[in-house]
C-alpha cells in the first residue's frame, strides 16, 4: 500500500484511514470510535467500537432513534473522515474520494448557487467527461423535478427542492457506493418515491447504496439491517427479521446493547416483569421482543396487528412487511 493511499493520525489509538482503491474489495469498518465534533462535549462518544463490512453492489438500510449514532455511521462509510476516530477504515470497492451522499439537512453540502451548478459541480468532481455534462445535468433536474427551477437560488427553494438538488446531483451518474442519509426527510410521498426508485434503479444496475432512515416502511423485508442505538451497532440481519423477531427467538445478529431496554412506545403487550427489556408476554405466550422495539423505534399500526395476530396463533412467520405481502394475507384470510 502507498504512504499517500492512507489518511493516518499520530499518537495512540490513532485511526487509519485506507482510501486505496482495492477493486471489488469491501469496504470494511474496523473497531472505530468517534467522539464529539466541532461545538460537541469531545468526550462524548458518537460511535463506539463499530465493526462493519459492506459489500460491493450490496443494499444496507441503517436505522436507529435521533442521537443514535447512525449519520455518523453513515458518513463515515461515504469517506468522510471524523476528526476525533480511532480504528481502521478500509475503502475497498469504493475507492479514492469521497462517495456521493445526501444528507438530512441539503444546505449543508450544497456548493452550487443553483440546482443546474449543483449537479455540474458533482459532475466534474467526480470526472465525467465534459462533452457529457449538459445532457448528464438536464436528465437529472428532470428526473428530480426540477427543470423549471434549475437557475433559481437556493433561497428561493424549499427545503424539500433544496434536497431533490441534492439528490439529483448525488445520483446524476453512476458511482461504486451511493449515500442516502435520511435523504426523504423533506418530502412528499411522490418525491419519496423518485428518490426511492432512482436509488433502488442504481442498486439494480450494480452501486452499493447505505440508505439511512428512520421510516419502518422504507424497509425491505430482505433487506440487510444495521441498527445503531447510542453509539453502537446492536442489530445485524434482514429486514424483516429486524421488524418481527422471529418465532423461535431467532432474529438476526442482536449485540447486548440490545439488552438496555430501549422500548419503543408502539410495543404491543406487556414486558414481562423482571424480563430486562427483553420479551413481551399475552396470553399466547412469552414471546422475544423484536429488534425494531428494542433499539426504540415504533412499529406501524399494520405491523403491531401482525405480530398480535401472530400471537393469536392466526398468523404464521413470515410476517407481511410489503402491501403486496398483505393483500395476500387480506386474500387468504377471505377464503
Amino acid at each position: 500500500m502507498e504512504a499517500a493511499d492512507v489518511d493516518k493520525e499520530s499518537g495512540p489509538g490513532a485511526a487509519v484511514f485506507d482510501r486505496s482503491d482495492r477493486g471489488g474489495a469491501p469496504l470494511e469498518v474496523d473497531c472505530v470510535t468517534v467522539h464529539g465534533g466541532e461545538g460537541e462535549d469531545e468526550t462524548a462518544v458518537r460511535l463506539q467500537q463499530a465493526t462493519l463490512t459492506l459489500a460491493a453492489g450490496e443494499w444496507l438500510t441503517v436505522v436507529g432513534v435521533n442521537g443514535s449514532g447512525k449519520s455518523t455511521l453513515s458518513r463515515l462509510l461515504a469517506g468522510l473522515m471524523p476528526e476525533s476516530m480511532s480504528g481502521v477504515v478500509r475503502r475497498g470497492f469504493a475507492g479514492d474520494g469521497v462517495s456521493p451522499i445526501v444528507l438530512q439537512q441539503p444546505r449543508a453540502q450544497l456548493f452550487g448557487e443553483t440546482p443546474r451548478e449543483e449537479v455540474v459541480f458533482a459532475l466534474e468532481w467526480r470526472g465525467v467527461p465534459a462533452e457529457r455534462i449538459s445532457d448528464v445535468t438536464e436528465e437529472a433536474l428532470h428526473r428530480a423535478g426540477l427543470a423549471a427551477l434549475a437557475d433559481e437560488p437556493w433561497e428561493r427553494l424549499s427545503g424539500g427542492q433544496q434536497q431533490m438538488a441534492a439528490f439529483a446531483a448525488a445520483t446524476a451518474y453512476p458511482s461504486p457506493l451511493l449515500v442516502m442519509d435520511e435523504a426523504t426527510s423533506m418530502l412528499d410521498e411522490d418525491n419519496r418515491d423518485v428518490v426511492m426508485t432512482r436509488a433502488r434503479e442504481l442498486h439494480a444496475d450494480g452501486t452499493a447504496v447505505v440508505w439511512v432512515t428512520q421510516r419502518l416502511d422504507e424497509l425491505g423485508p430482505d433487506d440487510r439491517v444495521v441498527a445503531v442505538g447510542e453509539g453502537r451497532i446492536i442489530y445485524d440481519g434482514r429486514g424483516r427479521e429486524f421488524l418481527y423477531g422471529s418465532a423461535d427467538g431467532d432474529s438476526g445478529s442482536v449485540s447486548g446493547q440490545a439488552d438496555s431496554g430501549a422500548i419503543g412506545p408502539g410495543t404491543v403487550g406487556r414486558l414481562e416483569a423482571g424480563a430486562g427489556g427483553g420479551e413481551e408476554v399475552s396470553d399466547g405466550g412469552v414471546w422475544p421482543l423484536s429488534p425494531c422495539l428494542r433499539a426504540g423505534l415504533r412499529l406501524s399500526y399494520l405491523m403491531e396487528l401482525a405480530l398480535e395476530l401472530r400471537r393469536l396463533g392466526k398468523l404464521r412467520d413470515p410476517l407481511p412487511v410489503t402491501e403486496r405481502e398483505w393483500q395476500i394475507v387480506w386474500g387468504n384470510a377471505g377464503k
